[in-house]
């Protein structure tokens, strides 16, 4: 029962960042929003700042996982462009999922430094599996490209992933999230499906 509650609080508490924002919001406020008392929420949760640290630890197990599956995927025959595109869509995914942490990662770094850290160490673990799967394309021939360009390439996407987040929010497409993740997620593969071999 108590663990129902406490996944229910990480639910409504994501929702409610993705929606309103961090900084707009109070432990109260997601109390309310799940008709608790504030203690009933202080007792799983000793305060916004310790939700917000378990939704980051669960978004950075989301992408690990996903970089984890992505660099198996990738491995001999498996290094195509499209398992490269499969895996950067699910990126794009679990970064729309948690945008509040995009939108607001600059002020959140600001007010934790074991968040930031975490914040860190998300971004670099996208950046360095990316750089590995881009080797991988490059070593099976399916793509040209020298060590620098592929060096800037994964940086570039992994600030894509994180870009597209905010920006499917600011676009005001009213289509579903899905169909402007896909979108979104084409974009940042535009740069390495350019540098694929045509045969």
């Amino acid at each position: 029962m108590a663990q129902g509650t406490k996944d229910r609080i990480l639910e409504t508490a994501l929702a409610l960042f993705n929606a309103e924002g961090v900084g707009a919001l109070s432990a109260m406020d997601i109390a309310t929003a799940l008709g608790i008392s504030p203690g009933h929420l202080y007792y799983h949760f000793k305060g916004k700042a310790e939700i917000l640290a378990a939704l980051v630890a669960a978004y950075q197990g989301e992408v690990d996982l996903v970089l984890e599956t992505a660099l198996d995927a990738c491995r001999g025959d498996g290094a195509t462009i499209e398992t490269l595109w499969t895996h950067v869509h699910i990126l794009a995914e679990e970064a729309w999922d948690a945008r509040f942490l995009y939108r607001e990662a600059g002020a959140l770094a600001l007010m934790d430094r074991d968040l930031a850290a975490r914040i860190r160490r998300i971004a670099v673990s996208e950046r360095d599996a990316l750089k590995t799967m881009l080797n991988a394309l490059s070593r099976a021939g399916v793509m040209i490209a020298s060590p620098e360009s592929i060096d800037g390439l994964a940086r570039l996407m992994t600030t894509g992933i994180g870009f597209h987040a905010i920006e499917l929010e600011l676009e005001g497409d009213p289509g579903p999230p899905r169909r402007r993740v896909a979108r979104a997620a084409a974009q940042i593969m535009l740069l390495p499906a350019g540098l694929a071999r045509t045969v």
